[in-house]
């Protein structure tokens, strides 16, 4: 009777401390439950929770396997099983998984979770029938909303908008209206998302996501009833760290429009600082990661002759840092008849880890690489094309900036692809960066001066590294230079990529598709040079940022003025 209370008070410890986020005496409690009853599937899952929440994914798998053991028809721990080796990054493994976890709830919840983690492996299609299917047992909102999330990777606009339309009318809330926005947003309707946004609010005052997605695509020329409320939700403490982070970003953006300049960088540091508390990065673990993925290809030869031909043929990568021109390049090139703009996806680190996997390469990437051999590179390049969304297009952009750290397993498994890489001077590019709010994007080192400075180093010697082990592999194509004579740098760029003149890449403006990144508005806009060295009107507070770009060997107020051509 003791043991039996003594348990249940350990469990009761366990949990309350997990519900507060205190997650160190929450394992410590559940650790006391197991102590007491080894085989208690409860303590074995609520432990493994706590383990992941930690980011011990590792030490969280084998206890949702001993859970599971003792409960094998829980389809909470074998979902939780699935979407851990996801995140291990055995995607073979996990997607098998999410299937299982299916077979033991094929129920509406059962099926949104299973879509989601399709989604996530990206298995659309898979993600997709689950989502209608799960629609038609039982209409949701959280159902309805997935599936426009799924319908907008499938590039199938107005159906992701009329899931939207259709999660309002269901159970109307700030949900589906900010959902609704986003997706008038993509889709170019900017007044008609404004309306969405400002139904988010009226739904649901403290709703921050809606205000900040308002203020960024608003020209505001006084102080209104809205300006003052969202003074007000700045100055609310009970806000989470992150939505109060929503607010300030909100009020850079105010500020800067009222030509405030020191108090809209007043909210820009304390945005960006409220984020950065919530995060655990060191940019020493970065540099170790692009050591690693030197190695790794060097190991396996990076230099050569660039291939013309070979798989690949008709893949284009626009690569580069955040903000340095990637989405103004994809909407050139979008706007050419022959090219699909698949925007940012991440088709080519899932076929790679899948790879990796299939031939027993455990080290994953980048320490994988250096043991797959040419048949195995140019299989991860075949499974990338296979997976892409049918477009009707001979050519295809992965506009995904972080890939300029896959260059040189681009080169691997699609010699025949196309890379182009943009650069924007060094202050203009890591300014605004961290003017940005990125929250949800895994761009960890945005919200420190140094830090971002630190990762634009690193990121620089990553490129100079491999422009000079390969020549002619990359076409490096100057932000600057674009903006100031767009026609010859078109022109350019469409000759590397073996695409004929056509004169609509000029008028990308006007080219309608949907648009998923921080630039959305700015590529709907004509070219113009008003980007160009924006980091000045803030300088006397830029210098942190200044000095670390310094100590890195940069001259950080250089225009990037490469001409590859």
């Amino acid at each position: 009777m003791a043991k039996a209370s003594a348990l249940e008070d350990a469990l009761a410890q366990a949990r309350a401390h997990h519900a507060a986020g205190r997650l160190r005496p929450s394992l410590a409690a559940y650790e006391t439950a197991l102590r007491l009853e080894p085989a208690h599937t409860d303590a074995l899952f609520g432990s493994a929770m706590v383990l992941a929440a930690l980011g011990a994914t590792a030490a969280a798998l084998g206890q949702v396997d001993k859970a599971l053991a003792y409960s094998p028809t829980r389809p909470d721990i074998a979902f939780a099983r699935a979407s851990l080796l996801l995140e291990s990054e055995r995607l073979i493994a996990s997607e098998q998984a999410y299937r299982d976890a299916l077979s033991l709830a094929e129920s509406p919840r059962g099926l949104l979770t299973f879509a989601q983690g399709m989604r996530q492996l990206g298995r659309l299609d898979a993600a997709e029938t689950a989502l209608r299917r799960a629609i038609q047992l039982l209409p949701s909102p959280p159902a309805l909303l997935a599936l426009s999330d799924v319908l907008i990777d499938r590039y199938r606009i107005g159906e992701a908008v009329a899931a939207c339309r259709r999660a309002a009318i269901l159970a109307p809330g700030p949900a589906a209206s900010l959902r609704l926005g986003t997706r008038l947003l993509e889709s170019g309707q900017a007044d008609a998302a404004r309306r969405a946004f400002r139904q988010a609010i009226v739904q649901m005052p403290t709703n921050t996501a809606a205000h900040y997605s308002l203020a960024r695509i608003t020209r505001h020329t006084g102080e209104d009833a809205r300006v003052r409320d969202l003074m007000r939700l700045a100055s609310t403490s009970e806000l989470p760290a992150r939505q109060r982070a929503d607010v300030h970003f909100a009020l850079f953006k105010v500020r800067e429009d009222l030509g405030d300049t020191d108090g809209a960088f007043q909210h820009l540091a304390q945005a960006n600082a409220l984020v950065r508390g919530q995060l655990t990065y060191a940019t020493d673990a970065d540099q170790r990661y692009f050591d690693r993925i030197g190695q790794a290809f060097d190991a396996v030869g990076g230099a050569g002759a660039t291939a013309t031909s070979g798989p690949g043929t008709g893949q284009i990568f626009v690569v580069g840092l955040p903000r340095s021109g990637t989405t103004l390049v994809e909407q050139i090139l979008a706007s050419h008849p022959m090219v699909h703009g698949a925007g940012e996806i991440q088709n080519l680190r899932l076929a790679m880890l899948r790879g990796f996997e299939r031939d027993n390469l455990q080290d994953g990437f980048p320490d994988g690489a250096r043991r797959l051999d040419t048949a195995g590179w140019h299989a991860v390049g075949e499974a990338y094309v296979a997976s892409l969304e049918p477009s009707g297009r001979p050519f295809t952009v992965n506009k995904t900036p972080g890939n300029f750290q896959m260059v040189p397993a681009i080169w691997s498994a699609l010699p025949g692809a196309r890379i182009v890489h943009c650069r924007r001077s060094p202050l203009d590019t890591c300014f605004s960066i961290f003017r940005h709010n990125f929250v949800g994007w895994g761009l960890h080192y945005a919200y420190d001066q140094e830090e971002v400075a630190a990762l634009y180093g690193i990121y620089d010697r990553f490129m100079t590294h491999w422009e000079e082990r390969r020549p002619g592999g990359v076409f490096t194509l100057s932000y600057e230079t674009l903006v100031a004579d767009p026609e010859t740098v078109a022109r350019a760029l469409l000759d590397y990529c073996g695409l004929p003149w056509d004169d609509r890449c000029l008028d990308f403006a006007n080219t309608r598709r949907i648009v998923r990144t921080a630039s959305v508005e700015q590529v709907r806009q004509p070219i113009h040079t008003q980007a160009i060295g924006s980091w000045r009107r803030y300088a006397r507070h830029l210098g942190p940022m200044r000095a670390r770009l310094r100590a890195a060997g940069i001259d950080a107020e250089s225009q990037s003025q490469i001409r590859p051509y």
